[in-house]
């Protein structure tokens, strides 16, 4: 089993039982072997904590810090009790951390934001760098991943923005809603998951991953895009910080996040088996970029909107560079252009086409129509013009032109890379406004 198969199988079986919860499961396995954390906004008793739960049985020999927060919790609650013989002994202010966050593989805080300045303050190194400080000693931690969850978001004007900012991933938790999915959450008999040691991550393919996952490059056309996203982002949040439209709701996403998002990309594109990021990666960002539940409409559309763009561009350069550079069409053996005539199909093999000048040339009909040039006599007079158009026996011939998108193809290109994705909704069905987006191109023509 490699990876790849591995990662599926996880998912798979950490989803048994959780209805309508695949994608969830999934971006919290992302999430924890990218080594950011995910925070969850949702009604209570919609499975926030089994996802942590499950989340902790896809590591190896992993342990579990839960705590539900509350107004009056305190730091010896989260990360341990002052040792009072250090303390006495020796005059060391430090904690006895074992069993508590900082010596936890994943940890889930529930109900994050009712918690006070010191536990927040205390949690900014544990999200961002994996350090606690206690007493004299940075301790490195060995969080795998961290899930937050609440029924609310971070209230305005708190102090709370750096350590929500810390929260890489964001997603609602939604009720259950289809009514299969409903019948088989009332039937007592499901929900039963055992994941064999065989396929959990141990710790020496998570520090691998964190290693390998590094080196897989974004490619131009995939910086292009993130780069005229986050200029978007950028120019909308100084346009309403500088005193435009109070009414403007958009994101702030710091070069921070920026920065971490473009390791979610990676690690995205390696646990998937490539060797480079990809479009469909960049569909995750739809998670990754919104601050308020009000946002996450717009901030969908707008990445769906950037995919969509981007990669019909990139299909046609693809396509381009794999025909001919003038493009025009050529047939399948990539060895002939295709002249337009009326009834039947002709061609003029290529290096053939591009020897002719505007001075005679002799040819002759060959097998399958093909035209091929000869350096005595033949049955064709030959030439082209300045524009490239083809002139044969004083009768003008264009090549035919070919449509600059072929759109069945594209979105069928789509829709197996999106499936391909383990993080990914199910195909171009999982994302029906992007395909409606892919609609754009239908009649487009060079």
């Amino acid at each position: 089993m490699n990876l790849r198969q591995q990662i599926n199988e996880l998912i798979v079986l950490m989803g048994k039982g959780m209805y309508e919860r695949e994608e969830v499961v999934a971006l919290s396995l992302l999430s924890a072997l990218a080594g950011e954390s995910i925070f969850l906004l949702g009604l209570p008793g919609v499975g926030k904590s089994m996802v942590a739960r499950r989340l902790k049985s896809a590591f190896n020999n992993a342990s579990c810090f839960e705590y539900l927060m509350s107004r009056f919790s305190t730091p010896d609650e989260i990360f341990g009790p002052v040792s009072i013989s250090r303390l006495k002994d020796m005059d060391v202010y430090e904690r006895n951390v074992d069993g508590y966050l900082p010596s936890a593989d994943v940890v889930f805080l529930d109900e994050i934001w009712k918690a006070g300045p010191a536990i927040h303050n205390a949690l900014l190194t544990a999200l961002n760098e994996k350090i606690y400080h206690n007493g004299k000693n940075d301790l490195a931690l060995p969080i795998k991943g961290i899930i937050a969850a609440s029924n609310e978001l971070p209230a305005e004007d708190e102090g709370l923005e750096a350590l929500w900012d810390r929260f890489l991933f964001r997603y609602i938790v939604q009720p259950v809603q289809d009514k299969g999915s409903f019948f088989s959450l009332m039937d007592v008999s499901g929900g039963e998951y055992v994941i064999p040691d065989s396929i959990k991550v141990t710790d020496a393919q998570y520090e691998l991953i964190h290693k390998e996952s590094r080196k897989i490059p974004i490619p131009d056309n995939v910086m292009e895009m993130l780069y005229k996203l986050r200029i978007s982002a950028a120019d909308k949040f100084m346009q309403k910080t500088a005193g435009g439209d109070e009414d403007m709701d958009v994101p702030y996403v710091s070069d921070r996040r920026w920065k971490k998002i473009a390791g979610i990309l990676r690690t995205s594109a390696y646990l998937n088996g490539r060797d480079s990021v990809d479009f469909t990666d960049c569909l995750l960002l739809e998670h990754l970029l919104w601050d308020r539940d009000s946002q996450t409409v717009s901030v969908r559309k707008e990445v769906e909107e950037a995919v969509s763009t981007h990669y019909a561009i990139s299909f046609r350069d693809l396509r381009n560079k794999s025909l001919s550079s003038g493009g025009y069409l050529m047939t399948e053996d990539r060895e002939c252009y295709c002249i337009a005539t009326p009834g039947e199909d002709l061609f003029i093999y290529a290096e053939d086409y591009d020897r002719l000048d505007m001075n005679n040339r002799h040819g002759i009909f060959g097998p399958g129509n093909r035209i091929r040039t000869v350096e005595g006599p033949g049955d064709l007079i030959l030439r082209k013009d300045r524009s490239g158009t083809i002139i044969i026996n004083n009768v003008i011939y264009h090549l035919r032109r070919r449509p600059a998108i072929q759109y069945q193809d594209m979105c069928a290109k789509l829709d197996k890379e999106i499936s391909g994705n383990l993080f990914l909704r199910d195909g171009l069905n999982g994302y029906p406004d992007l395909a409606c987006l892919m609609n754009r191109f239908k009649t487009v023509r060079e």
